[in-house]
């Protein structure tokens, strides 16, 4: 995240990752989803796609195969969130302050689509 923010001005407040697995909606492939809320927003959300993927093959072998041609995984998905969205989360599960933080990568769906409902509200 840190070379994608380099590449693109952009700053990041918090973020969570998440699988989108193998199905028909995305044609039989999974991918990455990236939930960013960003300080300070990249001009061009695609480059920063695109300089994440980049990064992400260059020091992650395996990911670099299963993205080879999209072979198993398409681009990440970026989803700019709301300002605020992931304190309220936090809040909804009682843990602000002290010594809680956002789960930065989940093998799951369950942080990232409560992420996504509340971004859908605000």
């Amino acid at each position: 995240l840190s070379f994608a923010c380099e590449k693109t001005g952009a700053i990041i407040s918090e973020y969570t990752a998440a699988p989108l697995f193998m199905n028909d909606s995305n044609k039989g492939k999974g991918a990455h989803q990236w939930l960013i809320e960003f300080e300070k927003m990249p001009q061009e959300l695609t480059i920063f796609a695109s300089s994440l993927d980049i990064q992400l093959k260059s020091i992650n072998s395996d990911y670099e195969a299963k993205r080879y041609k999209d072979l198993a995984l398409t681009s990440p998905q970026i989803l700019a969130l709301k300002k605020g969205v992931f304190y309220e989360w936090m809040k909804g599960k009682g843990k602000l302050g002290g010594q809680h933080k956002v789960p930065r990568l989940a093998n799951n769906r369950t942080i990232a689509d409560e992420i996504l409902l509340i971004n859908d509200r605000m």
